[in-house]
């Protein structure tokens, strides 16, 4: 017998025996069905989670976007104190003098804008909140010292110098954007020119963001109402500027915003009654 041959066969004592070999076949069966019953179970895992992670940006896009509806508010309650310090009106007719400044507080730590002490806290409070609905809000101006007001008025003046305008005709339309040092209710720290990283220009275009949409839903809530709203400088004496907002305290700004007036005609209104 040759030497392959005698290797080839196993010694009788390590031969399995039918039962044995019977189990051994069962574990190997039962093992793989393990396997296999854990990779299916990993394999729905990862689809129940891919599910769950695309049906809410699925919904969104089927649905559109998030609606921003203003909450009803009928004034029933609504009492008008005229000593109220955050309903200072300043304009060209009612020059702003209270200096040093107010107390300040930063509203915004991305750009270190401060604003009056409560209307920063109510600042903070309104970003976080428009923040929770995917809308991102740059407070680019808060309070200014009468140096800075007046600075920002003559750069204006000499756009119009530069497109050859009079004295008198570059000071007036100046005027109806960037009003003089005494003029400038930023002197107040009640008031807040707000952006967003989308449309971080001060123009017109600001109107057709979503940020200019939820502030004019929700912005009364916090206290701010839009100050120079459009159709209204008969009475503001400035153009639409649909990125200044002013604080002047939540039941204030819910009034005037369920009015429909500019500050000019709601307190005027207010102080006929």
């Amino acid at each position: 017998m040759s030497e392959s041959t005698r290797t080839s066969r196993a010694p009788a004592d390590k031969r399995l025996t039918y039962q044995q070999w019977k189990r051994r076949k069962m574990l190997r069966l039962a093992r793989n069905w393990v396997l296999f019953l854990a990779g299916c179970a990993a394999v729905v895992a990862l689809l129940t989670g891919g599910i769950l992670w695309l049906l809410p940006k699925v919904h969104g896009l089927l649905a559109g976007p998030k609606v921003f509806a203003a909450s009803v508010y009928d004034g029933t309650d609504y009492v008008f104190n005229a000593a109220d310090a955050r309903l200072v009106l300043v304009n060209a007719n009612l020059p702003y003098t209270a200096e040093p400044a107010p107390l300040l507080d930063t509203a915004d730590e991305a750009t270190g804008q401060q604003l009056e002490a409560e209307a920063a806290m109510q600042y903070r409070s309104m970003a976080a909140a428009a923040q929770a609905d995917g809308v991102s809000l740059t407070l680019v101006a808060g309070y200014q010292d009468a140096d800075t007001r007046q600075a920002a008025y003559e750069a204006r003046v000499q756009t119009y110098r530069d497109k050859r305008k009079s004295e008198e005709e570059a000071a007036r339309l100046a005027a109806t954007i960037q009003p003089a040092a005494n003029a400038n209710e930023h002197g107040t720290g009640y008031a807040a020119d707000i952006l967003s990283a989308d449309n971080p220009q001060q123009d017109t275009s600001f109107a057709e963001t979503r940020a200019y949409e939820w502030l004019t839903a929700y912005a009364a809530e916090y206290g701010f109402i839009l100050r120079y709203p459009q159709d209204r400088q008969a009475a503001t004496g400035i153009v639409f500027e649909p990125w200044h907002w002013r604080y002047v305290g939540v039941e204030n700004a819910l009034a005037i915003r369920a009015s429909g007036l500019s500050l000019e005609e709601f307190i005027a209104l207010q102080r006929a009654d």
